[in-house]
């Protein structure tokens, strides 16, 4: 199974954000465990290392976002594949 991690899923678990920290923690393990194929949108990363910018130095913001893409992999686009879904901007 493939799961895009939203934003908040990992601010919920990094800063144990209740009442969502158990399941969002949960969903994440399951990528450990080899049951879902986790990404995280590009655009995600410079947002939580902004937001965590008042809880953390930048030294650890660097190392909990290293450890979040040792489990979760990056989705993005380039402009050519997003031009290329331009039936999607239709109105």
């Amino acid at each position: 199974m493939l799961v895009l991690f939203d934003t908040n899923i990992i601010l919920d678990v990094l800063e144990k954000r209740l009442p969502f920290y158990d399941s969002s923690k949960s969903i994440l393990e399951s990528c450990v465990s080899g049951n879902v194929t986790g990404y995280i949108a590009l655009h995600s990363i410079s947002n939580i290392f902004y937001i965590l910018r008042k809880r953390y130095s930048a030294a650890d913001r660097r190392k909990l976002l290293l450890d979040i893409l040792d489990l979760l992999q990056v989705a993005g686009a380039d402009q050519e594949s997003v031009l290329a879904k331009r039936g999607f901007f239709r109105l």
